[in-house]
């Protein structure tokens, strides 16, 4: 697979304390990546700077062997994300929501229409169109956001803490649904989540915390490197042995 995303040496601060410090790794075009690692690990602002929310202190980040350039939108193009808390109008009815963001990419209303339904229909919600987002559950919600993020029809998705607030069935149905699009798509998923058995089905698994690289290979032989069963134990073996250096060669 070819390299959608190579992140080399990236380092943000914030009110002088160091978020990323020399980050460095690659997300292959098709692959599910994970993001893992507990709270103020450094995950959101990685994601921030991916997306072009804001800029690195220093490294630099490659799109399509591209550097990405936060006031360019041709990059933006290529990626969407649903963030952990909804930017949807808890007011207005899904197909509102969704029409209004659909109009931006069509300039017109009713092709603009018919793709909001397209898109609530691949995430099995058609039957939420008329109702007021506000009203929905917290699974329901969560696939009208998806539906909302496909919209642009994304090369890259990112899904910050999908399944945060979800109840056991929702979450196994939500993942079911992310593994059908992924391959509907075509598309490269990257999930952030704090849930380390979440990140078990992905090609690669990044591990940060406090910033810095932890960990950065599959979750196979990252369980067979540390000898433990599931990745929670890995995480936790790495945490006991102490911060790693991290070896370039390893990251290339």
């Amino acid at each position: 697979m070819n390299e959608l995303v190579k992140v080399n040496n990236l380092a943000k601060q914030y009110d002088g304390q160091q978020v990323l410090d020399a980050v460095t790794f690659s997300i292959k075009d098709g692959e599910l990546f994970s993001i893992l690692g507990p709270n103020g690990a450094g995950k959101s602002t990685l994601i921030s700077l991916i997306l072009g929310l804001a800029k690195a202190d220093a490294g630099e980040i490659l799109l399509e062997g591209k550097k990405l350039n936060s006031d360019s939108t041709e990059h933006k193009s290529l990626i969407s994300v649903v963030f952990q808390n909804s930017i949807l109008d808890a007011e207005l009815s899904v197909k509102d929501n969704l029409v209004m963001r659909a109009y931006f990419y069509t300039n017109n209303w009713k092709e603009a229409k018919k793709l909001a339904k397209e898109k609530l229909a691949d995430v099995q919600g058609s039957h939420l169109l008329n109702k007021r987002y506000g009203v929905l559950s917290g699974g329901e919600r969560r696939k009208v956001d998806i539906a909302r993020a496909l919209l642009n029809t994304p090369k890259l998705l990112f899904l910050d803490e999908p399944t945060t607030g979800l109840d056991i069935a929702s979450r196994a149905d939500m993942w079911r649904l992310i593994h059908q699009l992924k391959e509907k798509y075509k598309m490269t998923v990257v999930l952030t989540t704090h849930y380390m058995e979440e990140a078990r089905d992905s090609d690669n698994i990044l591990m940060l915390s406090a910033g810095r690289i932890l960990a950065y290979d599959t979750p196979e032989k990252l369980k067979e490197e540390y000898h433990c069963s599931t990745l929670e134990d890995v995480f936790l073996a790495i945490v006991d042995k102490g911060m790693p250096e991290v070896l370039a060669d390893s990251l290339a």
